[in-house]
């Protein structure tokens, strides 16, 4: 007997086969939106919300040298020759990178996820930045703004680092000033509290939305001061109101490249208002008073401005141009109502459009534990959030109108797997061909300069067998989209094409 379709893929299924059966017209606008209906005729289009301004060249700046992370491990701890081969892993993966290009003082030399500042107090301290999570690599080359795809938070963000309580009397002989000393004991007891919070199961995961919850349950709601006890519970919960075993929430981090187009932050479009809340919140670990949080406000102000600058590298790799204007035609029948349309010329970003559509769950039929963080899952932190000053920044609304997400612009997909929003798949191919999508993956190495051009995307292998039951040195880098939060489902929308109309939109694409 054959097995019945549940009404949402008979409806996914009806688009699919409207856009194959398109005639390739173009509505009448020369677009072509509107060539075939679509998922995107269930989208619904979030306004825009009208930014305040910054110095971008300012703000550049302080992503690779400020002080918005307001305390730190003392410089002189973590460049002693004897005491910094201790200090260092509890960076992480942030201790992993290299130094880069454009770096000034003690920062040229330190890895560029990490910035060495002067707190408030007058300490010199280092800490992580914003790159730990929007600094990746592309054929050797560190891209700021592209998201980490091989740091290894397995471990949590500090790399399983958990260090004992460090009396006083032994800092002071260490030569740490009373300044100096309290930056250490604050960035101590935030390491003990978040690691263990922050563990992923695999390779290339970021623990964005973990470290959020957890910051957030442990800041006074109105005065933002520290609390080594939650305040708020942050555990994950079903739709019955049962907390989920071991709910690691997975993301993908997005490029920085896509902001300047988006009304609406995050997969599920829930950040509105001013972008550089939530921006913030990410840096707050050590923020005690809305005072010190209002500074760094004012910081990151620029640094959106900046990050709003951000545009993705340029494919250089050899494209087949004819092929490629195939794909265009394809591209704008059966995806562009979705991610907008693009310039011929990629410099050219007032040629292209984007729609800025949230398409709700039935339809796009990706995991929905995101889009359902702040509506099922855990809306207790959404209303913590919302009561604090960062909320009133940059308000949630993670329910309007609906729970979805938001078809990003595709500039620079190529460089930006893997894909979904939970990095469940590891191809463009794939994404357009549900159909061979493995249930359980993994790289076949973390070689940024290994790209697979056909396929667009990592080089990868089948495995046979769960993540759990990998062999020790393997199960890190296995990928299993059985568990929470990780299905590689949905987003047919690409079934109905050929090999070759697939393979013509996948060169297109290399062009963006």
């Amino acid at each position: 007997m054959p097995k019945l379709r549940s009404p949402k893929s008979l409806l996914l299924l009806a688009f699919s086969m409207l856009a194959a059966c398109s005639d390739g017209s173009d509505g009448g606008d020369g677009t072509g939106l509107g060539a075939a209906p679509g998922p995107w005729d269930a989208g619904v289009a979030l306004q825009q919300d009208v930014q305040e301004p910054g110095d971008p060249v300012r703000g550049k700046h302080q992503l690779l040298h400020g002080n918005f992370m307001s305390c730190g491990v003392p410089y002189t701890l973590y460049a002693n020759p004897f005491l910094g081969p201790f200090i260092k892993p509890a960076f992480g993966p942030a201790s992993q990178t290299e130094p880069i290009p454009g770096r000034e003082g003690k920062n040229a030399d330190l890895p560029y996820a990490l910035n060495a500042f002067t707190a408030t107090d007058g300490a010199e301290v280092v800490n992580i930045n914003c790159l730990i999570c929007h600094g990746g690599k592309f054929d050797g080359e560190v891209v700021i703004g592209l998201g980490n795809a091989t740091a290894d938070f397995t471990n949590g963000l500090a790399g399983g680092t958990q260090v004992p309580p460090i009396t006083d009397d032994v800092m002071k002989a260490l030569g740490l000033t009373a300044a100096e000393i309290s930056n250490f004991k604050r960035i101590l007891r935030v390491v003990n509290v978040v690691d263990p919070e922050t563990k992923l199961h695999t390779v290339g995961m970021n623990p964005a939305e973990a470290l959020t919850g957890v910051v957030l349950s442990h800041h006074h709601r109105e005065t933002l001061e520290w609390s080594d006890v939650p305040l708020v519970d942050y555990s994950m919960r079903d739709e019955h109101g049962q907390v989920i075993p071991d709910a690691r929430l997975t993301s993908d981090p997005p490029p920085w490249w896509r902001v300047h187009k988006k009304n609406a932050l995050f997969y599920n479009g829930m950040a509105r208002g001013q972008h550089r809340g939530t921006m913030a919140l990410a840096t707050s670990v050590c923020v005690e008073s809305v005072t010190e949080a209002e500074r760094i406000d004012a910081i990151f102000a620029d640094i959106h401005a900046y990050v709003g600058t951000v545009r993705p590298p340029q494919y250089k790799r050899p494209i087949d141009a004819a092929l490629a204007h195939d794909g265009k035609e394809i591209f704008l029948d059966s995806c562009a109502g979705c991610h907008g349309t693009y310039a011929d010329d990629p410099q050219d970003d007032a040629g292209d459009t984007y729609p800025n559509l949230l398409i709700p769950l039935d339809v796009v039929g990706t995991d929905p534990a995101v889009a359902n963080l702040g509506v099922v899952h855990a809306p207790q932190l959404i209303d913590w959030y919302n009561g604090m000053y960062y909320g009133s920044v940059t308000p949630l609304v993670p329910n309007d109108p609906f729970p979805g997400y938001m078809p990003p612009p595709l500039d620079g997909i190529w460089a930006t797997a893997p894909y979904l929003h939970n990095g469940s798949v590891p191809t463009v191919e794939l994404l357009l061909n549900s159909r061979k999508r493995p249930r359980y993956w993994k790289r076949v190495d973390l070689d940024s300069t290994h790209f697979d051009e056909e396929a667009l995307g990592w080089p990868w292998v089948e495995v046979p067998y769960p993540q759990k039951d990998a062999p020790d040195a393997e199960r890190k880098y296995v990928y299993d989209t059985t568990l929470w939060s990780q299905g590689n489902h949905g987003h047919w929308f690409g079934d109905h094409l050929t090999d070759a109309e697939r393979r013509a939109v996948i060169e297109y694409l290399k062009t963006l």
